[in-house]
């Protein structure tokens, strides 16, 4: 319990230190005081992947995301039943994806549900064919207590609405193979480049 504690404020102390200066100004704060304490299982202490939590794909598949240590990752936080910034996310992912070359092969998307109700692994996988997404995208459904704690470590708000919706920020993450955040873009219709430079510098 130590350890999850001491995580959610390294990074939600470090993204507070590291928000973007301009929409396509983004350049994440370096972590490299703590890179260097490392834990027993080789990781270090700000990377996402210490958050020990069961979430289940869009196959209905038991998934941690310690699973994707070992490829960069872009992530952000969506509901499938949005009509207009979720759909305007995904796009702008999409866009990011369709600049890929070879050496992004393993670069992974991961998107994961506000809604723990409604997105279920079936209703993922519908969305995951509707918008057309590729076996490198990997959706996510968790319970409410495992979505507020990750929102909460990405500092993303977000508000359940009367009708089932939900108000939340649009933030997209790139982490590195260790899963630590290195980057962050926020709003809708973004630019492209700054990702993929983020993920070219892992690559």
């Amino acid at each position: 319990m130590k350890s999850i504690t001491f995580l959610l404020f390294a990074l939600i102390l470090s993204f507070s230190a590291c928000k973007e200066q301009a929409a396509e100004k983004n350049s994440c704060c370096s972590t490299k005081p703590a890179m260097a304490q490392k834990t027993s299982g080789g990781m270090p202490e700000t990377s996402l992947y210490q958050l020990n939590q069961q979430w289940k794909n869009q196959n209905g598949e038991p998934v941690q995301l310690s699973d994707f240590k070992g490829s960069p990752v872009v992530m952000t936080m969506i509901f499938t039943h949005c009509e207009y910034a979720c759909p305007m996310m995904v796009n702008d992912l999409k866009m990011v994806e369709d600049q890929f070359t070879e050496k992004h092969q393993n670069v992974k998307f991961v998107l994961i549900s506000f809604d723990h109700e409604r997105d279920t692994p079936d209703r993922l996988l519908e969305y995951a064919k509707t918008q057309q997404l590729g076996e490198n995208w990997v959706l996510l459904h968790g319970h409410a207590g495992k979505v507020k704690e990750l929102a909460m470590v990405l500092d993303i708000s977000y508000e359940q609405l009367e009708n089932g919706a939900f108000a939340h920020a649009n933030k997209k993450f790139v982490l590195n193979a260790q899963g630590e955040l290195v980057f962050s873009q926020e709003g809708l219709q973004t630019k492209a480049e700054p990702v993929l430079k983020a993920l070219n510098k892992l690559l």
